[in-house]
């Protein structure tokens, strides 16, 4: 039979096949789906990407389940020494950075994203091995080759993971969504790491990324309920870097973070969870830091009003946050977990440290200048919050330390504002002696990372800045007090510098060449090294008891 001229072959068509790996999907032919890597790409040298489908499905199991830390490792593309690193920051530096409260951005949402995206995934593998390196330094310090290893594989995953963000925006395939989640990473890698500029630099980007989203969709749960809230702690942990900026570039950084802010949270008369009270507190602090940035120092407050109205927005939201708080502890407190209790502590230091902060600020009665008005003598009226917060402080690294000595996650690398920030606001601020020697020996007891703050590094300015208070108390020759210098140079002195810091030694004390001066009547123990845990051999259940015995004894 003859073929009749121009009639075209048609291609049979069936059902779309949507499985696969991802290099095959991308190329767009079939793939024959062998695991852990699919023949079509092995015979023909091309690397397999694996499978998101199976991720997808796995991520449905419970969070701890250990198939899920299996499936995800076993199907996790990548040579030996990279599939460890990710392991290691799934069984440990999720938890780590989940802290005492919900863990679903960490053990969940960027685990299933980062088995499909290789920006996220280098990214991963780069703080698990920055955590990694921390955790065994702790007991014994690393031989120098070692640490140089380390720290350079951490360095490479992170210049890959850089580079392959840069070809996926470059080709216009990349999703926004990704973007924002690596600029999530690459914040918490360069905090870690001492890069405050560049941390600087990818926040901001990531807060414009997150304006622009927010502007383009709304109602995105995964935006709203676990990236912004991310960010905005992201941009509370940052404050000891934009403190030393130029007024105008803080002014400019509290904008931006305006512009960003989304829905405002309604505080109840309860809170129905600890992670409801987390980020109704979160906002009333950010708010707070936003107009501290906005305030000019050479004016009386009164002659500022909108950044009075806004003072005086998130100070009501303080005293609101506490009553909800008071009575969600009274009605939950029995219900909750050893972690939920340490949890609940944390945010009840961080509520009497904003509490102070707010609270020393000149009313609209005082026509000195803000700078002026601020001074220490105020902090005397606040002497009971600065010992909560070290009592509250205490109960939580003792428990650390038994954890780390248990092998469990002690909680002292993270990517949020934790206990350093204000055991250091304590023994900057607090006009009683005992306080803040008490302050500095719980902040030298247990090695911490938590984003910009790193708790040797914040030792050693204390140290600095108590020598020229000391200095300010001693008399010139005619008998008047030598005037203070600007604590402010010391805080610049450690965190104003684009380079990178000096992070060895983060896991023991190196002695310094001054003792602290007689005058701050510092114990030797100050000389900074560790003292000996007085909580070393207390079982777990009784720290989890002195933690809501104390948060008890405030509320009450």
């Amino acid at each position: 039979m003859a073929i009749v001229q121009g009639q075209q072959r048609k291609r049979r068509c069936g059902k779309k096949v949507k499985t696969g790996c991802d290099t095959c999907k991308v190329r767009r032919i079939k793939c024959d789906e062998g695991k852990p890597s699919c023949q079509r790409c092995s015979t023909t040298g091309r690397k397999c990407d694996g499978y998101s489908s199976d991720i997808t499905i796995s991520i449905q199991i419970p969070k701890n389940s250990p198939d899920l830390i299996q499936r995800i490792s076993v199907y996790i593309p990548g040579n030996a020494e990279e599939k460890r690193g990710f392991d290691f920051f799934l069984r440990n530096t999720a938890a780590e950075l989940s802290g005492y409260y919900d863990s679903s951005f960490w053990e969940q949402l960027i685990l299933a994203a980062s088995a499909q995206k290789p920006a996220l995934r280098h990214a991963v593998i780069a703080i698990g091995a920055l955590h990694e390196d921390f955790s065994r330094k702790r007991p014994v310090p690393s031989t120098p080759s070692a640490k140089d290893q380390k720290t350079q594989f951490a360095l490479d995953q992170y210049a890959k993971a850089m580079g392959a963000l840069r070809r996926s925006l470059s080709s216009g395939k990349e999703e926004p969504l990704t973007a924002l989640m690596s600029c999530i990473l690459f914040v918490c890698f360069d905090s870690l790491r001492g890069w405050f500029e560049s941390a600087m630099v990818h926040l901001q980007s990531g807060l414009r990324i997150l304006r622009d989203m927010r502007r383009s969709s709304t109602d995105n749960h995964i935006i709203e309920d676990n990236i912004a809230p991310l960010f905005r702690r992201l941009s509370i942990q940052s404050i000891i870097y934009v403190d030393t900026k130029s007024a105008h570039d803080q002014t400019a950084f509290a904008r931006k973070l305006m512009d960003i802010s989304g829905k405002e949270i309604v505080i109840s008369e309860e809170f129905e969870s600890l992670e409801e009270a987390r980020n109704a507190l979160n906002q009333a602090a950010d708010g707070l830091f936003r107009v501290f940035y906005m305030w000019d120092g050479d004016l009386p407050i009164i002659l500022q009003p909108t950044g009075l109205a806004i003072f005086n927005k998130y100070t009501s939201q303080l005293s609101l946050w506490n009553l909800a708080f008071e009575k969600f502890m009274e009605s939950k407190s029995k219900d909750l977990s050893s972690r939920e209790v340490q949890g609940a502590a944390l945010l009840k230091i961080h509520h009497t440290t904003a509490k102070i902060m707010a609270g020393v600020h000149p009313d609209v009665s005082d026509m000195r200048a803000v700078f002026e008005a601020v001074n220490a003598e105020i902090f005397l009226e606040y002497l009971d919050d600065f010992q909560i917060i070290t009592n509250l402080s205490r109960p939580l690294i003792a428990a650390a330390e038994q954890d780390a000595k248990n092998g469990k996650p002690p909680l002292t690398f993270s990517s949020d504002l934790g206990l350093i920030g204000p055991l250091y606001y304590v023994c900057i601020n607090c006009p009683t002696v005992s306080i803040r020697t008490t302050a500095m020996e719980l902040l030298l007891r247990c090695p911490r990372r938590e984003g910009m703050w790193n708790s040797v590094l914040i030792a050693q300015m204390i140290q600095q800045y108590w020598e020229l208070e000391a200095r300010h108390k001693e008399l010139d020759e005619f008998g008047s007090p030598v005037p203070f210098s600007d604590g402010g140079s010391v805080h610049f002195a450690f965190f104003g510098r684009p380079t990178e810091m000096n992070t060895t030694g983060v896991s023991h004390f190196p002695s310094p060449e001054v003792a602290p001066p007689e005058p701050v009547r510092s114990p030797p123990s100050l000389g900074l090294r560790s003292n000996p845990a007085t909580h070393g051999d207390t079982p777990r259940q009784d720290l989890e008891a002195e933690a809501l015995a104390v948060l008890e004894g405030t509320i009450a």
